[in-house]
């Protein structure tokens, strides 16, 4: 009793590790605290009872499957053209020419999407293609930044060693900063899928035509229906946790080295 009672006043120690038994318990007293802080609200909010209901009625209606795989399909054309996009705009900065471009493509990141919606309505032909583009800009900002900020935090040593070996500058580029920081990549995609998911209720609010998550969370939130709201929220919530997920188990198929290095530190 009194190993259990030390490692639980570790959980109160900074940089200290507790037992699987101890973080079980802190997750389950903390669930509890959030639910009875939940059920003691205010009666505007909904409760639990009331979200899962909204979520029957919703899933039986048909709608929200329909609208979750639309919003799906927009996400992911949207995050292959930001990919596409940011990764060669970043690759690219080992030439000089291409590094002013780069670093105003960078600070975007502080232009919001609302100030330009306008623009790129007029630059885009229909619905689809302005909530693309608006998704593919948003997206960019961020990931060019991250991935510029991770070339740079490459060690010359790095590069010295490449070119021990007889490597030109391009298989320099090719091995050290493509192939060798590939599993960074994964986690930039993990970051920026993040910011792509959040976005979507805002781009399928400019335009409605093809519905989408987004535009029936709006709906619902214009009609004050707050236990679909919630219920939507939740849905949206737990579908980015398993993209995220599986985005990083693609990552450890595809780079098994990162995590062996991860566990050697």
């Amino acid at each position: 009793m009194s190993n259990y009672l030390q490692d639980l006043i570790r959980a109160f120690k900074p940089n200290t590790s507790v037992s699987k038994m101890t973080m079980t318990l802190i997750i389950v007293v903390q669930v509890i605290i959030a639910l009875a802080a939940w059920y003691s609200s205010s009666e505007i909010l909904p409760r639990p009872p009331e979200i899962f209901g909204a979520f029957n009625r919703l899933l039986k209606g048909g709608d929200l499957i329909r609208e979750l795989f639309t919003s799906m399909g927009l996400c992911l054309q949207a995050m292959g053209l930001a990919i596409l996009i940011s990764l060669a705009l970043s690759y690219l900065t080992v030439l000089p020419f291409f590094r002013p471009t780069a670093f105003i493509v960078s600070k975007g990141r502080f232009l919001t999407l609302v100030g330009l919606s306008f623009v790129f309505t007029l630059l885009t032909s229909g619905g689809h293609n302005l909530k693309v583009s608006l998704m593919v800009f948003g997206i960019t900002v961020f990931f060019v930044t991250s991935a510029i900020a991770m070339i740079q935090a490459i060690p010359k040593t790095e590069f010295n060693h490449a070119r021990t070996l007889g490597m030109s500058e391009w298989q320099t580029v090719w091995e050290v900063i493509i192939l060798g920081r590939l599993h960074e990549v994964f986690e930039i995609i993990r970051q920026n899928f993040a910011i792509s998911w959040m976005m979507l209720t805002m781009v399928e609010g400019i335009s409605r035509a093809e519905g989408g998550i987004g535009a029936m969370l709006l709906n619902q939130n214009k009609h004050l229906h707050l236990d679909a709201v919630f219920a939507i929220q939740i849905l949206i919530l737990l579908v980015g946790i398993g993209m995220d997920y599986l985005i990083g188990v693609i990552k450890n198929i595809i780079c098994p080295y990162a995590s062996l290095s991860l566990e050697r530190r």
